[in-house]
């Protein structure tokens, strides 16, 4: 599934200049659902989204909406910060720049006995991954990759 996920942003990456070419009517969004379990991993995922700041604007192309609903969760905890600190940083500016829409899935979160008040303000919390996925897909016509 990881590297599925890598491979459609290195697509993405490479292929700027068709996908910018949509307008925002039929380019609302792009969703990923990301489930990986190391640090590294997540790094690589963020790497991704910032070599995508640098070939568009985001209203050119969407949005893009990652959706966390694995072991990742763990690294966003705040008694976690310290040794996650620069991958949380990363993440935080990657949202606040509309490069990504960082979602965690509540769900997930019970599992692994995450309080919603342990994950930084920025991520937004939805009940279920799979259920926000289609939503987004049904109601914002989002295109999942």
């Amino acid at each position: 599934m990881f590297g599925k996920f890598l491979s459609v942003l290195l697509l993405l990456i490479l292929s700027p200049v068709r996908v910018c070419a949509q307008d925002a009517a039929t380019a609302p969004g792009y969703v990923f659902s990301v489930t990986v379990s190391s640090p590294q991993q997540l790094d690589v995922v963020l790497n991704r989204a910032e070599d995508l700041r640098k070939l568009f604007k985001p209203d050119d192309l969407g949005k893009i909406a990652i959706v966390l609903h694995g072991d990742e969760l763990q690294l966003f905890r705040k008694n976690n910060y310290r040794s996650n600190q620069s991958l949380v940083e990363r993440a935080r500016v990657l949202d606040q720049d509309s490069i990504i829409d960082i979602k965690a899935c509540q769900t997930m979160m019970r599992m692994l006995d995450i309080d919603q008040a342990d994950l930084p303000n920025f991520i937004e919390q939805v009940p279920f991954a799979p259920a926000e996925i289609e939503r987004l897909q049904r109601e914002e016509g989002f295109t999942r990759l």
